[in-house]
């Protein structure tokens, strides 16, 4: 053995050659050289800094370098400049070589800077993966700062993997900062971008120059991040996006199988705040959300308790940024202004899906639910309760659930614009409730001149209170329209006993349909008065699918799509007896031909 690979065992290795007995150890695999160096204090230790190992790990792309920490290090500032790197916090000290997956060592900034920055620039993609670590105590004074925790730069994927990004700080990404169309970072492992245990959140903070953006992460010009098992939870901003904060940037949340069900793995947006827009999500420029389960049919995640003062207390949608989500549930968010869970504004989109063949009962139904304006009562200033969209957005709504939302025009659904849309299919909108003495409070409400369809709906139980009332009353309409441009178009859909009116018109709005079962036909020409016998309207747990004799059952043709009902049930289930008008049901709730009763969600989430 020559003198230079006696050597080589402190650093790094090129070349083919194992080396064993070293305190350094290297072995190469088919995507190149793997490098492990022990960072602590102690003898069998390499170095007795982090800054330290990663400035001796090689810039090839083909070397790898895993870093064991054995120790925690404060006051820290460090750099990891085109380099592929993993960070290992699972180890007990320097001489162990069994990770213990319990251990989680911390690197604690100086509280002024960055803790880590991430960069490359050069040729190639670069690596780095942080496990088992707690980032904190990132950031800066007043004044413009990046990535409290986390600067990620250049053509670099970073996975965050069983770790914790809290307590850090800064203008824009208090937590995480990345940018640009090389970068990509993954969140996974059960990692926590926020609070945990009693380490408090990440914060994006606003002086007089500076506007605050993305308290937990905030991507940028391309960037690129994935959510498979995290959770974003308690970080916040004194301006846009408390959770997180895109700006032409892509988010996929996507947890795996294994993650699905009753487990810890789905993604969550928890209790984040914003000061003006996006309690849990900001997203404009172009930015776009996949937020979806695997297998498809399976619980995807929540996004519950965030607030915004003013719009979107869980996810903003501006300037043609788009959100589908499929099997998603969203709880107890809250704004002020516009959209107490999604304002979507600037020709954006948002879809909302339950997913092919699947079925859902209780907790883990999808939909938006308990949305609270965060002034309550006479004063209540909130405008579209579960969703509010404008100036030529779309709202796209399948096998949803928008239930016990609160607001002061449009409990459930605010449109605006004569180019806003919406189109919602098997969706149960029940027991809303508007904050307003006006006669022209209404659960979905049309402003000049947007437009609706409704297939497959059933509206049910939503109401409105005010001081003057003795107890709660009926929603004067069920539907307004305003605008000489506004249309309604209402198939298959059940509106009974919902308001005193189905559809109240204003300025020349108009309403079309086929098969709808109301309690009136006066405002509503097309309506049937007839009874559709849901099992149990009025009860505090309701439920609002048919008994075996309901008239709706069998009675309409169809509206031009078979997609399965509110519960997953497909349709058409056609009974055993005499079609009316064909073989759908009416209403969100498809009845199944084994007649079995399918219960209704609310039963055990109430």
């Amino acid at each position: 053995m020559n003198k230079l690979s006696l050597k080589l065992p402190n650093v790094f290795v090129r070349g083919a050659a194992v080396l064993i007995a070293c305190a350094t150890c290297v072995s190469v695999h088919a995507r190149g050289t793997e490098t492990i160096l022990r960072v602590g204090p102690g003898a069998g230790c390499d170095f007795p800094t982090l800054q330290q190992a990663i400035n001796a790990a090689s810039p090839d792309p083909n070397i790898s370098t895993t870093i064991r920490l054995s120790t925690d290090f404060n006051n820290q500032v460090v750099s990891i400049l085109s380099r592929n790197i993993t960070i290992d916090g699972r180890y007990l000290n320097c001489d162990a070589n069994t990770p213990q997956e319990n251990l989680r060592k911390t690197i604690d900034g100086t509280g002024d800077d960055t803790v880590i920055t991430i960069d490359n620039q050069l040729a190639g993609t670069r690596n780095v993966t942080l496990r088992n670590v707690i980032i904190r105590d990132g950031g800066g004074p007043l004044g413009f700062s990046v990535g409290g925790g986390l600067d990620i730069r250049g053509s670099v994927r970073v996975d965050i993997l069983g770790s914790y990004v809290s307590d850090n700080q800064a203008t824009v990404g208090g937590g995480i900062y990345i940018t640009g169309s090389g970068a990509t970072l993954v969140v996974d492992g059960g990692t926590i971008i926020g609070e945990q245990g009693n380490v408090v959140g990440n914060r994006a903070f606003s002086d007089n120059a500076f506007i605050a953006q993305g308290g937990g992460i905030a991507c940028f010009a391309g960037a690129e991040l994935i959510i498979n098992d995290g959770r974003i939870r308690v970080n916040s901003s004194s301006n846009d996006g408390g959770g997180i904060y895109l700006n032409n940037c892509d988010l996929t949340i996507e947890p795996r199988p294994e993650f699905v069900g009753e487990g810890d793995g789905f993604v969550t947006l928890f209790e984040n705040t914003a000061n003006r827009n996006g309690g849990g999500l900001f997203a404009t420029n172009g930015s776009s959300v996949f937020w979806r389960s695997l297998p498809v049919g399976a619980f995807g995640g929540r996004a519950t308790g965030n607030i915004a003062q003013e719009r979107g207390g869980a996810v903003y949608l501006d300037d043609s940024s788009n959100f589908v989500g499929s099997w998603l549930r969203f709880e107890e968010n809250a704004a002020d202004d516009r959209g107490g869970t999604f304002a979507v504004q600037g020709t954006s989109n948002l879809i909302l899906r339950g997913g092919t063949g699947f079925s859902c009962s209780g907790a883990d139904c999808p939909g938006i639910f308990g949305t609270r304006g965060i002034t309550e009562g006479e004063t209540a200033t909130l405008v579209g309760g579960a969703i509010s969209a404008e100036s030529g957005s779309t709202v796209d709504l399948r096998q949803q659930r928008l239930y016990d939302n609160y607001a002061r025009i449009g409990s459930a659904i605010f449109l605006s614009g004569a180019t806003t849309t919406g189109d919602l299919r098997s969706v149960l909108i029940a027991r809303n409730v508007l904050y307003r003495l006006s006669n022209n409070a209404s659960t979905v409400d049309l402003s000049s001149s947007a437009k609706i369809q409704m297939r497959y709906v059933t509206m049910a139980g939503n109401f409105r209170v005010s001081n003057v009332f003795p107890l709660v009353e009926r929603a004067v309409a069920s539907i307004r329209g305003n605008g000489n441009a506004s249309t309604t178009e209402i198939r298959n859909s059940s509106l009974y006993n919902d308001a005193v009116q189905v559809f109240n018109s204003l300025v020349g709005a108009t309403a079309t349909g086929s098969c709808v079962i109301a309690h009136e036909d006066v405002s509503f020409l097309p309506a049937a008065v007839v009874d559709p016998l849901y099992v149990d309207p009025t009860g505090n747990n309701p439920d609002y699918s048919l008994q075996p004799n309901s008239p709706a059952i069998d009675r309409c043709a169809s509206t031009g799509t078979n997609e399965a009902d509110v519960l997953g049930v497909s349709r058409p289930q056609d009974m055993a007896v005499e079609d009316q008008f064909g073989p759908f049901d009416v209403g969100a709730f498809e009845f199944p031909s084994d007649d079995l009763i399918f219960e209704d969600g609310f039963e055990i989430l109430l």
